[in-house]
């Protein structure tokens, strides 16, 4: 280990790794580049963005048999949010990058250049790339400002300075083409990972990310709309934007406060069988619902709905709500493979998935919080992948490809989840204006009405004066739908 004082402000620094170039003072920000056996100052690096992740430097952790802790980062922005690289140093003096977007997790490391790499500008999602003989499928492709960064690091950067990567996926591993400094990029192989996997040690405690913060990260916290004042709900530390339900502002949090990103032209009533906000318990865990979209297919009339979750211990989940009923949604870091002797089939879990639809999703509106930048008007191509009730979908995007894997839940476990009877699709559609029949209530209070005339007319007719009960007993039959439409109003 290499210590010297800061020239700036006189504070030790030091360079635990022999192959680090570069360190951030932690005292006075000033970025110094390691010369020989000297050190120079060459100005100050942007402090990070407080984004409430457990990780800091010093951490430590087990990666595949080999001992690591966190030496330095830098935070990444791209247009639609941003993520923190951990740069971690093994016992054995390897350099890796501990990769956390939102709480997801990839740890890499350097496998040296890949002189067979295609060009930057030609790579598109869904691109094929043959590593170590194993086929590997482009999942991401960004071009990233650096906004801020600390600690120790393996090579030059300061604020401005720009990464072009491409990530590419097969099954959990995870290769990624580094073009930030040349033609030939640099390869960097490992897998998606949790915390948890990873053994590790010397993370944040909730006390020390209060402390911070103000506030944990997932934990539900609110703002006032820029647009109207509204109030507006959102997990900390997890949603970089906001769409307010009122006014249709959209709104990015990934700074210290909400910055106005435009506004949706048309806000329409939409009839939703679930609100924002509301608290679900799925699989032995709390769920909170932050955000929702209503798609349609590019071309057609039919509508779906999609409902995003958060977990603060298990992440995000979808709930998806169309005319066939309603689909439980989960983000998938295990990716398919192309399945064998089949042109038309992946193969996930022991378990072969039959192509069956291609079409183009288009978001008609939007509210809530979101992880990522949404607006109407925004398109992607979908694929969806059959298994008998299971269904895999391939989303994809100009500069992303997802795969998710859908399964069938009922309108009862929906209800089960949410801790109340929730509207189905077909009731939303079917209701009336408000002050109509008051759904149900309605129904019962007709038939029972004229079952109440029916055997009463008798009497109403022939016997004095009955005919004062008789409308007494129709105010008291009709009395629940009239008080169901006026709480309503």
């Amino acid at each position: 280990m290499y210590s010297t004082a800061c020239p700036s402000c006189g504070a030790p620094v030091s360079f635990k790794s022999a192959a680090s170039v570069m360190a951030v003072c932690e005292y006075c920000r000033a970025t110094l580049v390691r010369e020989a056996d000297a050190v120079r100052d060459i100005g100050k690096m942007s402090a990070v963005l407080e984004d409430y992740s457990p990780i800091r430097i010093t951490t430590q952790g087990v990666f595949e048999g080999r001992s690591f802790a966190v030496v330095g980062r830098i935070q990444l922005r791209y247009e639609a949010g941003y993520w923190n690289e951990w740069y971690v140093l093994f016992d054995d003096g390897q350099g890796g990058w501990l990769s956390d977007a939102s709480g997801q997790y990839t740890l890499t490391v350097d496998i040296g250049p890949a002189s067979d790499a295609p060009v930057f500008e030609v790579l598109k999602p869904g691109q094929p790339y043959l590593h170590d003989g194993e086929v590997f499928t482009a999942a991401d492709i960004r071009s990233a400002q650096c906004t801020g960064g600390e600690g120790e690091l393996p090579f030059r950067v300061g604020e401005g300075w720009e990464a072009r990567v491409a990530d590419f996926r097969q099954r959990r591993r995870f290769l990624t083409l580094d073009y930030s400094d040349g033609l030939t990029p640099l390869r960097y192989l490992g897998t998606a990972v949790d915390l948890d996997s990873l053994k590790c040690q010397l993370l944040r405690s909730d006390e020390e990310i209060v402390h911070r913060a103000g506030r944990l990260r997932g934990r539900i916290a609110s703002l006032e709309c820029p647009g109207c004042g509204g109030p507006l709900a959102y997990p900390a530390g997890v949603a970089t934007q906001l769409v307010c339900p009122a006014c249709g502002t959209r709104s990015d949090l990934t700074g210290d406060q909400a910055v106005v990103l435009g506004k949706q032209r048309e806000l329409k009533s939409h009839t939703v069988s679930l609100e924002l906000g509301a608290q679900a318990r799925i699989g032995g865990q709390s769920y909170t619902l932050i955000g929702m979209m209503r798609c349609q297919e590019a071309g057609e009339t039919g509508f779906w709905t999609e409902y995003l979750l958060y977990s603060p211990r298990k992440g995000f989940l979808w709930l998806v709500e169309s005319e066939d009923g309603w689909e439980r949604v989960q983000v998938l870091d295990d990716w398919p493979v192309p399945a064998p002797s089949s042109n038309s089939a992946v193969r996930l879990g022991g378990q072969n998935f039959q192509k069956k639809v291609s079409y183009r999703s288009v978001v008609r509106y939007a509210a809530g919080a979101f992880n990522w930048q949404v607006k109407a008007g925004d398109t992607v191509g979908i694929t969806d992948w059959q298994a008998g009730r299971d269904k895999l979908t391939q989303e994809f995007s100009d500069a992303e490809l997802v795969w998710s894997r859908a399964v069938p839940v009922s309108q009862g476990e929906i209800d089960g989840w949410f801790g109340r009877t929730s509207k189905s699709a077909t009731g939303a559609a079917k209701a009336g204006p408000k002050g109509e029949s008051g759904g149900g209530l309605g129904v019962m209070a007709k038939y029972f009405s004229g079952a109440y005339l029916f055997f009463n007319l008798p009497i109403t007719l022939f016997a004095d004066g009955s005919w004062i009960l008789t409308l007494i007993g129709l105010a008291l039959l009709w009395w629940p739908v009239i008080s169901n439409a006026s709480g309503n109003d």
